[in-house]
């Protein structure tokens, strides 16, 4: 029997998977784990700077800017996602869902947020790549293939969080 103030195994693949989605849609990971804390599924926040990701503030403005990025990324006016600056936020997002994952199970946030950093970054690269190769292979519409890593992003990430929580 665990006793409440016993330390968790560090949430390795959920962090790691979390980034994985900052770095396929930088604003979904913050959303989808936005959304869970305000729901209150999410411990061991409380006097953390994180905390605010369960305010619904927060998590409103999130939603919005994840679907605002969904919409955006279909439009041929958004640079890729490996370009520097679009690259450094979905580092950055990836950073922070991870860190907040780890603080949640009484584990350094650092240790997370370099995990987070490098999920994104590799996962970014990756989508970026599959997509092309997608494209180019299946004929499809690139707008097409983003509709269809939308909902990889939506439906793998909010499954990632309902196992974990």
């Amino acid at each position: 029997m665990r006793r409440e103030d016993d330390v968790e195994a560090p949430p390795y693949r959920a962090a790691a998977g979390l980034a994985g989605i900052a770095g396929l849609r930088s604003m979904a990971a913050p959303a989808l784990l936005s959304r869970v804390a305000r729901r209150g599924d999410v411990g061991g926040l409380q006097g953390t700077p994180f905390a605010t990701l369960g305010t619904s503030k927060v998590s409103t403005t999130l939603q919005l800017l994840m679907i605002g990025e969904m919409v955006a990324d279909k439009t041929p006016f958004i640079p890729s996602r490996t370009s520097a600056p679009a690259l450094l936020g979905r580092a950055l997002s990836g950073a922070l869902v991870s860190a907040t994952l780890f603080v949640s199970k009484r584990h350094r946030g650092t240790s997370g947020a370099v995990l987070g950093t490098l999920s994104a970054v590799a996962a970014a690269h990756a989508g970026e790549k599959l997509r092309a190769v997608g494209t180019e292979m299946l004929g499809l519409p690139d707008p097409i293939l983003g509709l269809l890593e939308d909902g990889i992003v939506l439906f793998g990430g909010t499954r990632l969080l309902r196992n974990m929580f």
